[in-house]
């Protein structure tokens, strides 16, 4: 087990990372440990962040949250309720996925992971959330970047740079966040019984029109059984379309997809307030993947091959759940069948997407990529940026590329 050192403050992060790059000690970075993602790695040594805890500052009026990175994500959202805001990107509670029950992890965690819910396409991820933070670099120097208030700048934004890093930069002290007021409204158009390919040019023509859709999601019908939501039809797919804002303008956009979607009027319903969020939230936090063994990959591919890429391994024993309008698929594989997560993996690469192990049991973690990416110069990008921010490489070693 290695040697686990909890910090209270950014001094004594920035005193302990330099006290290891002075003795070439590689270090790996937690949280909670609610989202042990990337490739198993093994260091002498462990930075825990959740001490480095608690709300800065929050200004309601001002539309940002600063914190500290080891802040739960559920005290964040509960201190964001009070005043009927939210973060905008819904960030997922992966705990479902890995123990079967909610567990939100820390901000740092979050940001670190650039994990993102079902309003990505429309509201933008989370890096793209992130007016500036705090940290330190594998140096143990003070790293800083941006401000409160959005405005251009001219350069590398940082902020967008260490998002989704997993804490190979840096070790975040301190984030700012933008929030948004909540919506008043949410209704969801829901379309059953039919398939993939229908689904994703539904999605498509929604997002041609001015109605705004904020999710779009197609479960097949072996999927849908685990909702339990009176107004659900779970016997058949699901296809979902997601409509916010104020209650009056929901109603009249849903009545617009109603009438453009006529075809389909005999199995259209609609997912009203209440369980309207409950579908999505369910969606958000993958509990259609509830505490499972197996391998789950996040695969990312152009809308218009996702259709291609789900048939050529619809009658493998492959589970899956489309959302962003048909650019994420959700999938879940047995966990020693490593020969199909190969064929996933050459099958993305042929069809311009990259793939992210999300979930994985040790011995896949250990000798499997954690990142599938069509361009194999972002190694080399990774490369040069991790060794400016971490010459030594010892802030999570290997857990992106192997040897990176």
């Amino acid at each position: 087990m290695p040697e686990i050192y909890s910090p209270s403050s950014e001094h004594e992060v920035a005193d302990f990372i330099k006290n290891c790059n002075s003795q070439e000690i590689p270090i790996e970075i937690t949280g909670h440990n609610s989202k042990p993602i990337g490739r198993l790695i093994q260091c002498s040594k462990s930075l825990n962040l959740k001490n480095l805890s608690g709300i800065i500052e929050y200004f309601p009026e001002e539309l940002y949250i600063k914190v500290k990175a080891g802040t739960p994500l559920a005290l964040i959202e509960a201190e964001l309720d009070k005043k009927n805001q939210e973060l905008s990107f819904e960030p997922s509670d992966m705990g479902f996925l890995y123990n079967g029950k909610s567990n939100k992890g820390s901000v740092g965690g979050a940001v670190a992971c650039n994990l993102s819910g079902s309003r990505r396409f429309r509201a933008g991820a989370l890096r793209d959330h992130i007016l500036g933070f705090r940290g330190i670099n594998g140096k143990g120097e003070i790293v800083k970047s941006g401000g409160t208030v959005v405005k251009n700048v001219t350069g590398y934004d940082v902020s967008k740079l260490i998002t989704g890093s997993y804490g190979t930069l840096v070790a975040l002290t301190e984030i700012v966040l933008k929030v948004q007021p909540k919506n008043e409204e949410s209704q969801t158009l829901l379309v059953n019984n039919i398939n993939l390919k229908k689904a994703l040019n539904i999605f498509s023509k929604s997002m041609q029109t001015s109605v705004e859709i904020s999710g779009a999601c197609f479960y097949p019908a072996k999927m849908s059984k685990f909702f339990k939501l009176n107004d659900l039809d779970t016997t058949t797919s699901i296809t979902a379309i997601r409509l916010e804002g104020p209650k009056i303008s929901v109603v009249e956009r849903v009545n617009t997809l109603k009438k453009l979607f006529d075809e389909y009027k005999k199995t259209i319903s609609v997912l009203e307030n209440y369980q309207s969020r409950i579908f999505w939230q369910n969606t958000t936090d993958l509990q259609f993947f509830n505490n499972s063994p197996n391998v789950v990959v996040k695969i990312i591919l152009p809308p218009v091959n996702t259709d291609q890429f789900i048939n050529k391994f619809e009658n493998e024993e492959l589970k899956y759940v489309v959302d962003w309008a048909g650019n994420l698929i959700w999938a879940e594989i047995p966990e020693n069948d490593s020969v199909l997560l190969r064929q996933l993996r050459t099958e993305v690469i042929k069809l311009d997407g990259h793939m992210t192990v999300i979930k994985a049991p040790n011995h896949v973690r250990i000798k499997e990529d954690f990142l599938t990416t069509v361009d194999e110069n972002i190694k080399v990008l990774s490369l040069k940026i991790k060794e400016s921010f971490d010459p030594k490489k010892i802030l999570n070693p290997g857990k992106m590329y192997s040897g990176i």
